[in-house]
C-alpha cells in the first residue's frame, strides 16, 4: 500500500513553482536564477556600471603588452546589483553569459568608497582576490543607501569569516591553487573527496585531456575567482561544456547547482542525521538494501563494500530528511555516480537540491514529474522532427517508453559513463532543459534509422547500438573536413540545432500537459488502491469508486491539488466531516454532543488496530454496516456497542443505544423523508382517491373503461398530515424500544452473592421476597446491574414495525455510497422524501389503482370504501387539484390507511366536462396502466428506469 499512499506526494506541488500555476514572487525568480538557499531575500537593488579585475589578469595584460600584443583592459558590464541577506549578485543585462556573480557577503574583504562628486562609486575587494569597482546609476541618495545597506550587512556576518575561511580549506580548488604557490589560503592536504580518489575516476584521463582541462580551470580561478566569489563569463561555460576534470568535477558541481551554499548554512547536518537515526528502520530503508548492488556494477567501487556502505549512508540520510520522498528507483543510479566525484556530504546536498528544484517529481513514487516530461519531449518531436513523429505514430512506436530511462538517469543507464558524466556537467549548470537537448539531438542523428523501424524493440535496439559506438569517429556534421567521435557530433548537434529549446518553451509545454498527466496518474494510483482493498460483500466497484473520492476529497479539504497520500490516514475531524456528506442523519452545521459521541464510536469500531482510520479500515466498516440482510445489519449495529466483545451490553451503554437510534432516525422524525410505510400509505390512499372519482365520474354518465385509467410519472400529496403520522410513529418506536429492551434485560450475576443461601433466618427470606416483589423491574434498579445480548436487541427492533422497517430498508438507503463526489454533497435525491419534492411515485399509485380494481371486479361490490352516497367525495364548481395543500391537516393524524378524514384534501373532483384527472400536476410523462403486452413492456421499461436512477 505504500506504493499507492505516494500518489506522486503531493504531484502537483512536487512539479515545483515551475509549473505553480500562481505567479512567483520576485524574491522565488531571482533565487531560481542564481540558484541560492530559498531562505534569501531581497534587501536592495541598483542599476550599475561595473568592472572586474584581479592581480592575475592585469599581470597578463602586462605581459602580453610587453610582447608588443594589445589587450583592451578589464570590460564594463552594466546590470543589475542585487543584495540579498547573505549575498551580492549582479547580471549583465544584456549578456547573462557575459558576467554574472555571486558572491557571499563573509567572502568580502574590504569595502571602499571612490570619492566623486557626480556620483556614487565603490570597490570591493574579495578574500580569494577579485576586485570588483561599482559605479551606480540612479538617484545619489539611494545609492548610497545601497552602500550603507550593504556595509550594515557586512558588519552583521563579520562572525562568520573564520568559519567560511575553515569551509574553504577543504576545496579543492583552493588546495590546488595553494599547491602552486598561488593563494594567500594556506591548504596543507587534499579535502576529502570521491571514490574515484580510491578507486580511479572511468575513462583515461589521457584521452581525456585532463590535465589540460586542469591547467585551464586553474587559469579561470585566478582571473575570476571561485567556489563562494566566482565571476561566470563566457570561458566559464565553455569550460563546463568541454568537460570538467575529475579531481574539480565535485567542486564544480555543487558550485553549478547551488547546493555549496546549504552545505555550508547547514555544516555537520549530514553526521547528525545519520546519528539520530542510526539503527531504525522504514520502508524506504528497505527498498534502498535491495538496489544497492545494482548501483553502477561496472564501477570497481560498487562491488566493494566501501563504496556500498557510502551509497547507502547517502541514500538513507536523504530518506530522513525528505521522508515524502523517501527513496525511488533511478535514485541509486544518480547518487552512485556522484559518488565517484564528490564526498558524501557533498552528495546529500547535491542530491537534495536536484530532487527538490532542478527535477522536481520525477524521483517519486508515480514519477509525475519525468513522465510530464515525457509528454513534452513528444511534442517537441512533433514539432521539430515531424516526420520521425508521424513514422512513431504510423507503427504505433511509444516514443517515452525508450526515453524514460534517458531522462530517469541523465543518461547514465544508457550512454558510457565518461560520455553520461558530461550530460551531468551542464544539466546541473543549465537545468533539465540540457535532457531534452540531448535527448532531441539523439533522435535527430538516428533519424535515418529510425525511419526504417517498425515496432519498439527495433527503435530501442538502434538506441543501445549507436550509445555503445560513441567513441567512435565520423565525418564532422559541421566541418566536412574533420573527423570527430560520435560523442561530439551528438554535443554539437544537441547545443546547435536544438538550443532554441529553452526553460521558457518547456514551462509552457508542462503547464500544456499537466492536468493530462495528473489525471492518468490518479486513475492508474486509483485503480490500484481499490484493486488492494479486501473484498466486500455489500459496496460494488463503483461504490467503492465513490467512497475513495469522498475520502480524498475531505483530506484535501476541497483542493485542487491531491493530498499528501504518504500520510493518508484519516482524523475524527476529517471523519465528521466525511459523515456528514454521506448519511443524511449527521449534519455538518450542526454538531450536537449525541451527534459526536455516535460518530466517535463509530470511529474506534472503524479504525485499525493501530487506531489510525485508512481507506482500507473505513471501506470494512462501511461495507458491514450497509448489509442489506436485516438481521447481518442489526448484528453489525448492535457490535459497535459491545465494546469488549463478551456479547453483553450494560445497562449505559443501552441508554445510548436507544439515543444513537434517536439520532439515525431525526430525518425521518422530522418528516425530511420518508420511509417505506409512509410511502406505501401515501400511495394507496391517492389510489383510494383515484378509484372514488373514477365512481363518480362514471355516475355521471362518463364513459370510462378500464384501459382509460391515465396517471402522471409523480403526483402531488398532502405532506404535512404524513410528515406528522410518521414522526408519531417513530416517536412512539423509540419509547417502546426503551421499555421492550429492559423488560427483557437479563440481571448480571452478582460475583459475591453464594451459589446456596445457607442462612436459616426466614426473616431474611421474607425481606428478600418483599424487595422482590417491590422491585418488580429489575431493569430499572439502579442496585442491580442488568445487560442485554444481540439476540434481544434484534428481536425487540423485530417486534417494532417502524424499526423494523428502518432496518431492513432506510438504514442502509441512508449511506449515499452511489453518489458521486461530482455531485452536490450533504443533499439527499430522495424523490418522495424531501421538502423540495412533495411527490409520490406514478408508477407504484397506478399498480395501487389496478389492484383496487381487480379486487373490485373480482368481489362485484363498488370499489369504494362506503356505499352511502353521503361519504363519497362530492363534485365541485372549484378548480382546486389533486396537488393543493390543505390548511386543516393535522400533524396527529390517524395512521390508519381507511382513514377518510376531510382533512386528507387530495383535492375535489371536478365536474364531467374535465378529462380523466387532467387537473393533477404532472411531473414527467404520463402513464398508461393497461394490460396488453405493449403498454405492459412500457411500463417495465419505467420500471427499469427508475430502478436505474436509485429510486425504488
Amino acid at each position: 500500500m505504500d506504493f499507492i499512499k505516494d500518489i506522486a506526494n503531493k504531484a502537483q506541488r512536487i512539479l515545483d513553482n515551475t509549473n505553480s500555476p500562481k505567479k512567483l514572487t520576485k524574491d522565488e525568480l531571482l533565487r531560481r536564477e542564481f540558484r541560492l538557499p530559498d531562505t534569501e531575500s531581497i534587501v536592495d537593488e541598483s542599476l550599475v556600471e561595473l568592472t572586474i579585475s584581479t592581480s592575475y589578469l592585469r599581470a597578463r595584460i602586462d605581459r602580453l603588452r610587453k610582447t608588443g600584443i594589445f589587450v583592451e583592459g578589464p570590460a564594463t558590464f552594466n546590470g543589475k546589483l542585487t543584495l540579498l541577506d547573505n549575498f551580492v549578485v549582479f547580471k549583465d543585462s544584456y549578456n547573462s553569459m557575459a558576467c554574472s556573480f555571486v558572491i557571499e557577503l563573509p567572502m568580502v574583504q574590504r569595502i571602499q568608497r571612490i570619492r566623486r562628486a557626480y556620483d556614487f562609486a565603490i570597490s570591493l575587494l574579495t578574500t580569494n582576490g577579485l576586485e570588483v569597482t561599482i559605479k551606480f546609476i540612479g538617484i545619489k541618495s539611494q545609492c548610497e543607501l545601497f552602500g550603507q545597506r550593504l556595509i550594515k550587512l557586512l558588519k552583521q556576518r563579520l562572525p562568520e569569516v573564520d568559519a567560511m575561511t575553515n569551509f574553504r580549506m577543504g576545496l579543492y580548488s583552493e588546495y590546488l591553487l595553494s599547491k602552486n604557490g598561488c593563494n594567500t589560503l594556506l591548504v596543507k592536504g587534499p579535502p576529502t573527496g570521491g571514490l574515484g580518489w580510491v578507486f580511479k575516476f572511468p575513462g583515461n584521463a589521457l584521452k581525456l585531456n585532463d590535465r589540460l582541462k586542469m591547467k585551464k580551470w586553474f587559469d579561470y580561478f585566478r582571473e575570476n575567482g571561485r567556489n563562494f566569489a566566482m565571476v561566470h563569463s563566457v570561458p566559464f561555460y565553455k569550460l563546463v561544456s568541454y568537460g570538467l576534470p575529475n579531481k574539480l568535477r565535485g567542486e564544480l558541481w555543487e558550485t553549478c547547482c547551488g547546493s555549496i551554499y546549504l552545505r555550508y548554512m547547514h555544516e555537520d547536518e549530514y553526521l547528525r542525521i545519520l546519528v539520530d537515526h542510526d539503527g531504525e528502520k522504514s520502508f524506504a530503508i528497505e527498498e534502498i538494501e535491495k538496489d544497492l548492488n545494482r548501483s553502477l556494477p561496472e564501477y570497481p567501487a560498487y562491488q566493494n563494500p566501501e563504496g556500498i556502505n557510502r551509497l547507502r549512508r547517502v541514500l538513507t540520510a536523504y530518506s530522513w530528511k525528505n521522508p515524502e520522498v523517501g527513496y525511488c528507483q533511478a535514485m541509486n543510479i544518480v547518487t552512485a555516480a556522484l559518488l565517484i566525484y564528490m564526498s558524501e556530504e557533498q552528495v546529500f546536498w547535491c542530491l537534495s537540491v536536484l530532487v527538490d528544484k532542478i527535477i522536481p517529481g520525477y524521483y517519486s513514487k508515480t514519477m509525475y514529474g519525468v513522465l510530464l516530461d515525457q509528454k513534452v519531449f513528444e511534442a517537441l518531436v512533433l514539432k521539430t522532427l515531424p516526420v520521425i513523429s508521424e513514422h512513431f505514430a504510423k507503427h504505433d512506436i511509444q516514443l517515452s517508453i525508450v526515453s524514460l530511462p534517458w531522462f530517469l538517469s541523465f543518461f547514465l543507464s544508457t550512454m558510457p559513463l565518461i560520455h553520461a558524466f558530461r550530460v551531468v556537467d551542464m544539466m546541473l549548470l543549465h537545468g533539465p532543459k540540457v535532457l531534452f537537448q540531448v535527448a532531441m539531438a539523439v533522435i535527430r542523428v538516428n533519424g535515418d534509422e529510425l525511419l526504417k523501424c517498425e515496432d519498439d524493440g527495433e527503435c530501442i535496439s538502434i538506441f543501445k547500438e549507436y550509445f555503445s559506438s560513441l567513441d567512435e569517429t565520423e565525418e564532422s556534421l559541421f566541418h566536412r573536413d574533420r573527423m570527430r567521435t560520435k560523442f561530439d557530433n551528438l554535443w554539437e548537434v544537441a547545443f546547435r540545432e536544438f538550443s532554441i529549446i529553452d526553460d521558457k518553451i518547456i514551462l509552457q509545454l508542462r503547464k500544456k500537459f499537466e492536468n493530462e498527466v495528473f489525471q492518468g496518474i490518479e486513475t492508474f494510483v486509483k485503480r490500484a488502491e481499490l484493486r488492494n482493498l479486501p473484498k466486500t460483500h455489500n459496496l460494488n466497484t463503483e461504490q467503492l469508486s465513490n467512497i475513495y473520492d469522498r475520502y480524498y476529497n475531505v483530506l484535501m479539504g476541497g483542493q485542487e491539488s491531491p493530498p499528501d497520500r504518504s500520510a493518508c490516514n484519516m482524523d475524527f475531524v476529517s471523519f465528521e466531516n466525511f459523515m456528514s456528506q454521506l448519511v443524511s442523519w449527521i449534519d455538518a452545521a450542526d454538531r450536537t454532543a449525541k451527534q459526536t459521541e455516535f460518530l466517535k464510536r463509530l470511529y474506534r469500531q472503524w479504525s485499525s488496530a493501530d487506531g489510525e482510520m485508512s481507506l482500507e479500515s473505513l471501506v470494512i466498516g462501511l461495507d458491514k454496516i450497509i448489509d442489506r440482510d436485516i438481521m447481518n445489519s442489526l448484528s453489525n449495529f448492535i457490535s459497535l456497542y459491545d465494546d469488549e466483545g463478551t456479547g453483553r451490553i450494560g445497562k449505559e451503554t443501552v441508554i445510548q443505544l436507544a439515543e444513537d437510534l434517536i439520532l439515525i432516525t431525526t430525518p425521518w422524525r422530522e418528516g425530511r423523508i420518508f420511509d417505506d410505510i409512509t410511502n406505501q400509505n401515501i400511495e394507496a390512499e391517492i389510489a383510494k382517491k383515484i378509484i372514488q372519482r373514477r365512481e363518480v365520474l362514471k355516475e355521471q354518465g362518463v364513459d370510462i373503461t378500464d384501459d382509460d385509467i391515465k396517471l402522471p410519472d409523480e403526483v402531488r400529496f398532502n405532506e404535512e398530515k404524513w410528515q406528522g403520522r410518521q414522526a408519531e410513529r417513530y416517536l412512539t418506536s423509540s419509547s417502546n424500544f426503551l421499555k421492550m429492551i429492559f423488560q427483557y434485560a437479563q440481571p448480571a450475576e452478582d460475583p459475591d452473592k453464594p451459589l446456596i443461601s445457607l442462612s436459616d433466618d426466614e426473616d431474611d427470606e421474607k425481606k428478600d421476597k418483599q424487595e422482590n416483589s417491590i422491585k418488580h423491574n429489575a431493569a430499572l434498579d439502579p442496585s442491580r446491574p442488568v445487560y442485554i445480548t444481540p439476540s434481544t436487541f434484534r428481536m425487540v427492533i423485530l417486534a417494532d414495525e417502524t424499526y423494523e422497517s428502518f432496518f431492513r430498508t432506510e438504514f442502509w438507503k441512508s449511506f449515499r455510497v452511489n453518489e458521486k463526489i461530482s455531485e452536490k454533497l450533504g443533499v439527499v435525491d430522495n424523490l418522495r422524501g424531501m421538502f423540495t419534492h412533495f411527490l409520490a411515485d406514478g408508477r407504484r399509485v397506478a399498480v395501487q389503482v389496478r389492484k383496487r380494481m381487480d379486487e373490485a371486479t373480482k368481489n362485484a361490490k363498488p370499489i369504494s370504501d362506503t356505499g352511502s352516497t353521503e361519504n363519497r367525495p362530492r363534485a365541485a364548481s372549484s378548480n382546486t387539484s389533486i396537488g393543493s395543500k390543505s390548511t386543516r391537516s393535522r400533524a396527529s393524524s390517524s395512521l390508519n390507511d381507511d382513514d377518510d378524514d376531510d382533512d386528507d384534501d387530495f383535492g375535489n373532483f371536478v365536474g364531467a366536462d374535465y378529462d380523466e384527472l387532467n387537473d393533477i400536476p404532472t411531473g414527467g410523462n404520463e402513464l398508461s396502466v393497461l394490460h396488453d403486452a405493449k403498454e405492459m413492456e412500457k411500463e417495465s421499461e419505467l420500471v427499469r428506469g427508475f430502478e436505474s436512477a436509485k429510486l425504488e
